[in-house]
């Protein structure tokens, strides 16, 4: 069965982009054409569903479910961490919005080169080749059953963009440099070889790992060695950045606490509660002074938990009598000293958002930082992988 020309997918596809538009993330009438005419059911023909098994749909089911706008799971890895082993996310087709939305932040003009990191499906790479022209189009992903599937995909279409298995950490030296670099894995820093491939007044899009905020940072080339930019809000969720294949993870990162050592108990005069009340925005702002951190309540077990790979923080919701809560700290650092800390400096500082926080970036992991309205103002954070 050709399923490029399936009945019905047309239908669908202009419904999903008139939603898109209707929602303010494609205001380009060009990119609207290529969501229009893209069939993004030619690179999802399996769906996984939520316990990780191919959802089982008829045809018209799987059309229905390729042009929602929703993420789709295509592709999980078995990885370990404290409790066994679990299936977890390595590839996914991205919530159509969210991808329309990072397309816009490009601000890709025709003629320019595209290095996209993070190939996945295909989809992304087709839209891109669409709207530029595949001579334009350079991706990479570090799965080469990915990058073949994709390449697969594309010439049903009669798109031949250049496509590599390669660590996306590395660019694409041999085709840099580039006007503009779209990834779709999220980083924790700007990978140093990223500013060195991109052109003078290039730009990078590219989801930040950090956590539940998980915003885009935007970044345009203003020094041969340097790009900045300020932390777009838009919630953009996306796998992390891997150096291999048959990991899930990025470098360095794993699925909850590593650590050893003996405990540290105590008490705290910050009530855990506010840490989740605070949402995204404290999330990001706490990142910063702990990257890596991954806040997480349980309210069955009348705890909330603060992790990074290196250091546990378990707090109990309820207060004692004296109004303080106790505090279980264990790893390589005390970290709800750091969490009481960030959460005070948040306040003082007029709970900032996304909105007011920046990234300058030299091409090292070491020279990377995270600002607050200016660049040059008083409060920084350094920016390096997590680990």
């Amino acid at each position: 069965m050709d399923t490029v020309a399936i009945a019905g997918w047309e239908t669908r596809a202009a419904a999903l982009t008139a939603e898109l538009v209707a929602a303010g993330v494609l205001p380009d009438p060009e990119w609207s054409r290529a969501f229009r005419e893209v069939p993004r059911h030619v690179f999802v023909p399996r769906i996984l569903g939520d316990d990780r098994t191919p959802v089982q749909v008829d045809e018209a089911g799987w059309l229905d479910l390729v042009y929602a706008d929703e993420t789709l799971l295509t592709q999980t890895i078995a990885a370990g961490d404290g409790l066994g082993r679990h299936e977890m996310p390595s590839s996914s087709s991205s919530r159509p919005r969210v991808m329309a939305t990072m397309l816009d932040r490009l601000n890709v003009q025709h003629g320019q080169k595209v290095l996209e990191i993070g190939t996945g499906t295909g989809y992304n790479t087709a839209l891109l080749s669409h709207h530029l022209g595949a001579e334009n189009v350079y991706s990479v992903d570090i799965d080469p059953s990915l990058v073949d599937g994709a390449r697969d995909h594309l010439a049903r279409l009669g798109q031949h963009p250049q496509l590599a298995a390669a660590d996306g950490a590395d660019g694409w030296a041999k085709h840099a440099p580039f006007n503009r670099i779209l990834a779709t894995c999220a980083v924790t820093c700007i990978p140093p070889a990223w500013i060195d491939q991109l052109t003078g007044a290039g730009r990078i899009v590219a989801p930040l790992d950090a956590g539940e905020a998980g915003p885009l940072l935007v970044m345009d080339k203003t020094a041969p060695d340097e790009v900045t930019g300020r932390i777009d809000p838009y919630p953009a969720h996306f796998m992390p950045l891997r150096d291999r294949a048959d990991d899930p993870l990025g470098q360095g990162q794993t699925t909850g606490f590593t650590g050893t050592g003996v405990p540290h108990y105590g008490t705290t005069g910050l009530d855990p509660a506010l840490l989740t009340e605070g949402g995204t925005d404290l999330a990001l702002f706490l990142w910063l002074h702990a990257p890596g951190l991954r806040i997480a309540r349980a309210d069955e077990l009348g705890r909330l938990y603060v992790n990074t790979a290196a250091a546990l923080a378990e707090v109990e919701l309820a207060a004692g009598e004296d109004g303080t809560w106790l505090v279980k700290q264990r790893g390589a650092f005390r970290l709800w000293d750091i969490v009481e800390h960030g959460y005070a400096t948040w306040t003082a500082l007029d709970r900032p958002g996304p909105g007011r926080l920046g990234i300058t970036a030299l091409n090292s992991v070491d020279g990377q930082f995270a600002w607050l309205d200016d660049p040059d103002g008083a409060h920084s954070w350094p920016l390096a992988p997590t680990g």
